[in-house]
């Protein structure tokens, strides 16, 4: 009798290869039993909307890798983190608990913000409204980031046999272990779920609920796209603005696991225009940077302070510098090789 892949999951964490410093911070699969009662239902819900997706995954596309049957699940964990491993033949994607509450916590601020309520149901927003706006933000963080983990699995970013007892940070950046093919990695990761994320948002079975919740089903499909879209930039910062930007200079970029915030935005905003452009090509030309600003002055007011109180003032600087334009050099030139390879 074949084992059920969430206790697969969950004996992944318990291996004695997991250093006891790991184990302490990944302790397995979170039992949403023990979760609040008004919280259970939604990320149940979620995670079996999720693992349908997965296991309904496009078979023969050209640029995946071979690899296992999908499993989505939560990580009881002290540690705000996303995983993606492969374990007894099995593709397994994590989402530790931490993390779905930094997210959680992420889009109370937005849906609180009059500013959000404005640019999304195009009239200020009330009480009753606060939910409607949290779940759509909420729901598009949490796909987007398992889409990410997951293109690492379909790209090759993970080894055949991911046995180790290291486990990547996708949340805090490191200083000392990166380089600009693991950044590239990252890059590619976030282009793919933006592109998958917005398909679904857009044209997929998200759209219905998604426009019911913003109140924009009597509105033309135009104006409908532009909520969406709207609202797929305002998640998206708000997920990149949370986290504590890294310190950079000339030396130091080219050793980070991931790019700077304002960088990846900028690929992902590069991914979603040419997702446009290929299905909804008014959005492409409705987007513009004016209102792209806008997108991303209300994402970081709402959210300020999350972080610790920075922002990206001194990435921006940096990036457009000299040595911060070779650097965007060299990593476009690291992304097309990668994307080549697959």
């Amino acid at each position: 009798m074949s084992i059920a892949p969430e206790v697969l999951f969950h004996r992944y964490f318990q291996r004695q290869a997991i250093t006891p410093t790991d184990r302490q911070a990944y302790r397995g699969k979170k039992d949403l039993d023990t979760v609040y009662p008004t919280f259970r239902p939604l990320l149940a819900s979620i995670q079996e909307a999720l693992n349908e997706a997965l296991s309904n995954e496009k078979k023969n596309v050209p640029e995946h890798a071979s690899h296992p049957p999908f499993h989505f699940d939560y990580v009881d964990s002290t540690v705000a983190n996303a995983l993606a491993f492969r374990f007894e033949g099995c593709s397994f994607i994590g989402i530790t608990m931490p993390l779905v509450e930094m997210l959680w916590n992420t889009c109370v601020r937005l849906s609180l913000a009059d500013v959000v309520g404005s640019l999304l149901l195009g009239v200020p927003s009330t009480p009753v409204q606060y939910e409607a706006i949290h779940a759509v933000l909420f729901y598009t963080q949490l796909t987007f980031v398992v889409t990410h983990e997951f293109t690492h699995h379909v790209h090759g970013h993970v080894l055949q046999s991911a046995l180790d007892s290291a486990f990547s940070n996708e949340i805090v950046d490191t200083h000392d272990d990166g380089n600009l093919e693991a950044q590239a990695q990252e890059i590619d990761a976030d282009c793919y779920a933006a592109y998958h994320v917005l398909a679904h948002l857009i044209e997929g079975e998200r759209r219905s609920q998604a426009v019911g919740l913003l109140k924009r089903e009597h509105e033309n499909v135009c104006v409908q796209d532009q909520a969406l879209f709207s609202s797929f930039v305002l998640a998206i910062g708000a997920f990149l603005f949370v986290r504590r930007p890294a310190s950079i200079d000339s030396s130091r970029i080219y050793k980070l696991t991931h790019p700077p915030q304002a960088a990846r935005m900028n690929w992902i905003m590069h991914s979603a225009i040419n997702w446009c452009e290929q299905n909804r090509p008014d959005l492409k030309v409705w987007m513009t940077r004016d209102w792209f600003q806008i997108l991303m002055s209300a994402a970081a007011t709402a959210t300020w302070g999350m972080n610790g109180g920075s922002d990206w003032r001194a990435q921006t600087a940096f990036l457009q510098s000299v040595d911060g334009a070779e650097y965007i050099k060299r990593l476009d030139v690291a992304v097309k090789t990668h994307i080549q390879s697959l």
